[in-house]
């Protein structure tokens, strides 16, 4: 089957989380025998077409640069398509996007809407408010629209996609590259740079530094557990690296993805805590998929986390990881003393955790599914 896979505004390598999705899906599709033609980002000089992992990538931009203009791409995917001649076409779905979508209904073509980020409004949203200023609601239609010609969706979970299109959605969480991340890329000389004491426990967390990612919760943690010299706590991400203060450990910065690997490998506890109250978007629901608790798990992390669906479904408390409170600190720091103190105990949550992530979360599963459901739409 010839797939073209439409993600205008991604850039393809990159470090953000939408980027390594669309690298893992398009190759896990290219894997299974498809011949795959991904649509991304292109910020010079990086070349306007290239093979990688089995893919042709093609970067388009358009004028003006924002995200915001992204339909403008429109002209260069239909080019693509008549080049690549596509079966069937899966967009990666932006409010204003849609490129993809028009490219197949002039082809007739099938086509699977990708939805990362809610489709409906949530309660209090701005955009609700501008639309219904506006009468005629043109940005509710255009979303609908686009929704009603796709002839199936993957979300990760049904409540961020309008009512009348969850019948013809399936439920599909992002996954972990579990060749990659392994517990066997474990380095002492990468602790030893971070400066982590001989036999000290070191807590990780990974992720771009946004409210709602509940660093500040891990940071009033760890100020909790200062005096234990075994705990050493490392925050991969952010904007600069630096030593931490008021507790033991340091900030890491941004870093190339190809190094997170030895990086997770390298902790012993992987903690996700969010805090959801930061981002009104998900009072629709748990929707952002935990990119970090799967990369944890691959790599044979206890993980601790919030007490919130779907985090519950894949870190099971107790057999997995832990969890707390979404918020509460210090529920987060007896979750961490805990596990410090019972070595054991890390050892049976962690090879559990791989376990799990192998048979239900990886990109490997994910793109298995990802697949019967363009067969389907194809035939």
């Amino acid at each position: 089957m010839r797939v073209l896979y439409v993600a205008s505004d991604q850039r393809v390598p990159g470090r953000t989380g939408g980027s390594v999705h669309v690298l893992e899906v398009a190759r896990g599709l290219a894997a299974r025998g498809h011949q795959v033609h991904a649509v991304v980002h292109r910020d010079p000089p990086a070349p306007e077409q290239e093979e990688r992992a089995g893919v042709v990538f093609h970067r388009v931009s358009w004028w003006p640069p924002h995200r915001f203009f992204r339909f403008r791409a429109r002209s260069r995917v239909a080019a693509i398509a008549q080049q690549a001649r596509p079966d069937v076409v899966m967009e990666r779905y932006y409010n204003f996007g849609g490129e993809g979508v028009s490219v197949a209904r002039s082809r007739r073509l099938p086509v699977l809407l990708e939805v990362n980020a809610p489709i409906i409004d949530h309660p209090g949203s701005l955009k609700r408010l501008v639309d219904r200023l506006m009468v005629v609601q043109p940005l509710r239609r255009r979303r609908e629209r686009l929704v009603r010609e796709a002839a199936a969706l993957v979300a990760p979970i049904p409540e961020i996609v309008p009512g009348f299109a969850r019948s013809k959605t399936e439920v599909l969480p992002w996954g972990a590259n579990v060749e990659l991340f392994r517990p066997e890329r474990r380095s002492p000389a990468r602790r030893s740079t971070w400066g982590v004491p001989d036999g000290a426990v070191v807590v990780l967390f990974v992720g771009s530094f946004r409210p709602w990612h509940g660093v500040h919760v891990l940071e009033a943690a760890a100020r909790r557990l200062r005096s234990r010299a075994d705990l050493f706590f490392i925050f991969a991400g952010g904007p600069r690296s630096h030593p931490a203060t008021g507790f033991q450990g340091r900030y890491l910065g941004a870093l190339p993805y190809e190094t997170m690997p030895e990086v997770v490998a390298s902790a012993d506890i992987g903690v996700a805590p969010y805090d959801p109250a930061r981002l009104r978007q998900l009072r629709l629901g748990f929707f952002w998929s935990p990119f970090k608790l799967f990369e944890y798990m691959a790599s044979s992390l206890p993980s601790v986390t919030i007490r919130r669906d779907p985090l519950t479904e894949i870190v099971r408390d107790g057999q997995e990881g832990l969890h707390f409170e979404a918020g509460d600190a210090e529920g987060l720091a007896r979750a961490l003393e805990r596990l410090a103190d019972h070595e054991a105990l890390r050892r049976g949550l962690g090879e559990r955790a791989r376990q799990r992530v192998v048979e239900r979360y990886s990109w490997a599963r994910h793109c298995e599914r990802l697949e019967s459901v363009l067969l389907r739409i194809a035939s």
